[in-house]
Parts: C-alpha cells; structure tokens; sequence
C-alpha cells in the first residue's frame, strides 16, 4: 500500500523501522503498563504510530495506517481503538513530572494537565534567554512538542521536521529541548563561515555529547545550508 514514489520517496520501512517501536515500548515502566492489557495496547498503538504514522505526509494515508493499527489490534489483541483510546488524544511523554529522576515514560491522559505543564517550560525558557518566544500553545502545537520530546530521548534519536516558513518548527524543537532538560547547540552561520567553521562546530557538538556526557541537541535549519557538503557530514554522523 504505502510504496514510495517520488512525490513520497522517503516511504521506505524496514527492520530498523520495527526495531524503533520496540525501542519506544521499553521505555516505559512494566508497572504501570503490566497490570491492564489495554495501557500496552495504548502504548503499542502510539509508538507504531510515531514511527509510522509521522512519517506519512496526508490525511488519506495517516488514516489508512490509523485504521490498519485499530484493525490489527482488535484481530491479534481483541481490543481496538475504541476500546483502548476512546475519543480522546494518544500522547506518551515523560515530563510530566519536572526534574524527575527516573523520568516516567506514561500515558497523558489530563490535557489540562499537559498545557500548564508546557506553558511553564515555556515561561521558563522565555525567563533565561536573550530571544523569548511568544507562543500560543494550544493541543495540536503541544502534540507536536510531545513528539520531538520522544524522538530527542531516544538513543541517536533524530528527526527532519518538514513544513512551510513561520510554522514553528524552531520554536517547537526549542521549547521540547527545554521541556526534556536538554542543551540546545546550533551553528552561527556568519560572513566567511565555510567547511572548516562547521567541521569545528561539529567537533564541539560531537564532544558536548562524548566526553562530557551531555544531554544535546543539535538543531539545523535549512536556512544554514552554506555548502552541501554539510549535508554530508550530518548524514555520516546519522
């Protein structure tokens, strides 16, 4: 069904593909998903659909994975989308519970809760830097933040995130980096700025999350595409 054509040539699935979900599915705690079917089914559905489902670029097509994941569910588990979701939205996170440590990977089931919970890693993050952010966080702008949340805690996790000008892809990949605690790194790309200036920001980066074992983020638009060959070295270090 989902071949890749050249309007769609990056739906291409394979074992690594699988591998994620699973990988999504060991981060949570067995104690909170063991006890009732339906959490594991939840948490199956949502990461099938993040690794899937994201990657889809129209309506027609996530709706078609959608109805695959319910159909699958109620064949192989008895219980589908209905049963399992209801009418609400299925979003997993561990940030719910700031400064955390363990942080707990688990459903959101207070939305109420996870809006005031955003708005204040927002405030906070407005409150520490030189270039604060206005924005309005309603549910779908949060749902997105709660997706690059998953894919940033991820091992090697990483994410193209498409979309028109002013969208807010920055700001959203800003504010999920404050919201997971982690340091945000990108380039200054400035008069002269060649191989060698990235070479050496990448070597800075490289060791923030080597040697000195910290939480990072690198964030590159395409607006600081100076020479392609910076797309090479990113696609080698994935």
């Amino acid at each position: 069904k989902l071949l890749p054509p050249p309007a769609k040539s990056h739906y291409t699935f394979n074992l690594r593909d699988l591998a994620r979900v699973f990988q999504g599915l060991l981060r949570a705690d067995p104690k909170l998903v063991g006890g009732d079917k339906n959490e594991l089914f939840g948490l199956w559905m949502h990461e099938n659909l993040r690794v899937f489902q994201d990657r889809m670029v129209n309506n027609e097509d996530r709706e078609w994975f959608r109805d695959l994941v319910d159909k699958t569910a109620q064949e192989k588990m008895g219980a589908g989308w209905t049963e399992v979701v209801g009418e609400g939205r299925l979003i997993y996170g561990d940030y719910l519970i700031p400064g955390a440590d363990p942080r707990i990977y688990q459903r959101v089931r207070d939305m109420a809760q996870l809006q005031r919970v955003v708005e204040e890693a927002l405030e906070d993050y407005n409150s520490v830097t030189n270039a604060p952010m206005q924005l309005v966080m309603f549910l779908d702008a949060i749902e997105h933040v709660s997706r690059v949340c998953r894919v940033i805690r991820l091992p090697l996790g990483n994410a193209l995130l498409l979309g028109v000008g002013g969208s807010g892809r920055q700001s959203l990949t800003r504010l999920a980096t404050a919201l997971e605690e982690f340091e945000l790194f990108q380039i200054e790309v400035a008069k002269g700025y060649g191989k060698n200036e990235w070479r050496d920001d990448l070597r800075k980066v490289l060791l923030m999350a080597g040697s000195e074992g910290k939480n990072v983020v690198f964030l590159f638009t395409d607006t600081q595409i100076v020479q392609e060959n910076f797309l090479e070295d990113i696609n080698n270090i994935l």
